[in-house]
């Protein structure tokens, strides 16, 4: 497996992973402004975006591509979905990520009886169901839960439009099986400096799970942004931004992120 990626910028090597049904143009200006201060590596996703439909998309193959196209050594952050690729990416190969940052990802997205802050499996079975049956309105509705409550929910509707519309419908259903990996053993076990950014008002990442993953891992830093939602690098960008660069410094020294 092949994935598209494309690096922008000079500086301490940062890699970007976009969330379900998405591309690495969702980032937008965000990544223009990292790329002032990093070298940026974008990757699409397997059927994502420029990304080609893979054959196979179990988690391993999914990691083993996301670590060929990576720097050897890097910042990673994750958003969503690829919150939980990057932790699979510190898990297999933890010499090669630096920091790991992740924005409203659940190492757990799918509820169990012991992870109770996560999406009820009842609802996500009927989402995968629903993908299949129209894929246009689960879309529709997947859009709306992530700006639903967000300060800036109109120009997040804006972003996520467009770039949903390059989707391949079989890399959504593939992608979605992704989304019900438990990885948190891996949190659990991780010792690369850490931080993980919520939203308060997040409908698919729920602000709880604050108090479970630092159970998890008493190490990992957790901030919670008020007046947001899933899409936190939009609606904060700026507060986002300071938290990338003091875990960056923290990390490589007061020279690093500016």
């Amino acid at each position: 497996m092949s994935l598209w990626h494309e690096t922008r910028g000079t500086g301490p090597d940062l890699v970007l992973l976009h969330g379900w049904g998405l591309n690495s143009g969702i980032w937008g200006d965000f990544s223009d402004r990292l790329a002032e201060r990093y070298r940026v590596t974008l990757i699409d996703l397997p059927g994502l975006g420029c990304s080609a439909p893979a054959g196979d998309m179990s988690l391993g193959s999914v990691i083993g591509a996301l670590l060929e196209a990576a720097p050897e050594q890097a910042h990673w952050v994750g958003w969503s979905l690829g919150g939980q690729l990057a932790l699979a990416c510190a898990e297999q190969a933890p010499v090669r990520v630096k920091s790991l940052s992740l924005i409203a990802a659940n190492p757990c997205f799918v509820a169990r009886e012991d992870w109770p802050c996560a999406m009820a499996s009842d609802v996500f079975n009927a989402f995968v169901e629903s993908l299949a049956d129209n894929e246009a309105k689960t879309l529709q509705r997947f859009v709306a839960l992530q700006t639903r409550g967000s300060a800036s929910a109109r120009d997040e509707l804006k972003r996520l439009k467009g770039v949903m519309a390059t989707a391949e419908p079989q890399a959504l259903a593939s992608a979605l099986m992704l989304l019900e990996s438990d990885l948190r053993s891996a949190l659990a076990a991780l010792n690369c400096p850490a931080q993980l950014i919520l939203g308060a008002e997040d409908q698919l990442v729920p602000v709880g799970l604050a108090k479970q993953v630092l159970a998890l891992n008493s190490k990992l830093k957790v901030n919670v942004l008020a007046q947001s939602a899933h899409l936190l690098f939009i609606s904060h960008a700026d507060e986002v931004l300071n938290m990338l660069n003091a875990l960056v410094r923290q990390v490589d020294g007061a020279d690093a992120a500016g």
